[in-house]
């Protein structure tokens, strides 16, 4: 991912998934639990193939056809998706599946890593989607294997009522992009930047690549994450309690590395290297970086 995750659909635990399309207004119907089976529904999909040894990115653009608002969001992505983002906006191309790059040319609203499971918002906070808007889904994928792959990576959610919600919620993308190096050896680096007052921070989660082997997010003298890292683990934390923002105030994110070989940089591909982490807050932020 380049600036923003900060964030999908193989068939989830043989559950019949019925398209978003066919929800009722304000997610009506649609209780459910977080384990990617009953009360999930497939927000959008891209089906892809992959040649032995190759990588690339789909970009799979749908149009929101109603009011939407989701509890919980399932990134789904079988062997050979390395991540995703969803971003959503104004229309910029038609609905479809397309070859494209890493860009990110919307406002993101979710990220994923490998191995990352459902998350939940708290009580009364909710992703928004608004009707007449376009979701655009990255994919980038990635066949290590000496084989054909195939499969479907996709976006499936929970919706809920307007009523039961108090707080819009967005990811913001904080970490260390510009300069990252990370050299032979044991090494870490830190991206530092600062928060405008007023943000809820409820949820954070870890992405950087196979040398990755640690990362620390704290926000003042608060932390929000330490532990080790696992690329095919790259799961979302609730943060207990949620924190505060103020302004000014420092958010820092430490990633540690552990390279084999020789020093290599920021880059997209599972053979270079990143350090970010996916923060999730309300209300919605109008800037969704946050790196240095």
């Amino acid at each position: 991912m380049r600036k923003l995750l900060v964030l999908v659909s193989l068939t989830a635990c043989g559950t019949d998934l019925r398209p978003v399309d066919e929800l009722p207004p304000d997610g009506g119907d649609s209780p459910g639990d977080s384990s990617g089976g009953d009360g999930y529904v497939s927000l959008v999909s891209g089906a892809w193939t992959l040649t032995p040894g190759t990588e690339k990115y789909l970009c799979v653009r749908k149009t929101v056809t109603q009011d939407l608002w989701i509890r919980s969001i399932h990134a789904v992505a079988p062997l050979g998706t390395h991540h995703t983002v969803l971003m959503t906006g104004p229309a910029d191309a038609p609905d479809g599946t397309t070859e494209c790059n890493s860009a990110l040319l919307k406002p993101p609203v979710y990220g994923s890593g490998v191995g990352t499971p459902p998350l939940d918002m708290p009580a009364g906070v909710a992703i928004h989607l608004v009707p007449g808007d376009q979701l655009l889904l990255n994919l980038h994928l990635y066949n290590t294997s000496d084989s054909m792959m195939a499969g479907t990576s996709g976006i499936d959610i929970v919706t809920t009522d307007r009523a039961a919600v108090q707080h819009e919620a967005g990811v913001v993308l904080a970490g260390k992009a510009a300069g990252l190096y990370v050299a032979t050896g044991t090494s870490t680096q830190t991206g530092t930047c600062t928060t405008p007052a007023g943000m809820t921070l409820f949820a954070v989660g870890p992405h950087m690549h196979t040398r990755g082997k640690h990362m620390k997010v704290t926000y003042g003298a608060r932390v929000a994450l330490d532990q080790d890292y696992s690329f095919d683990d790259q799961r979302f934390h609730m943060i207990e309690p949620p924190i505060t923002t103020v302004a000014g105030g420092k958010y820092e994110v430490t990633c540690t590395y552990d390279n084999p070989g020789a020093p290599i940089g920021f880059g997209e591909s599972t053979d270079d290297e990143m350090c970010y982490a996916s923060t999730f807050v309300y209300p919605r932020p109008t800037a969704t970086s946050c790196t240095n």
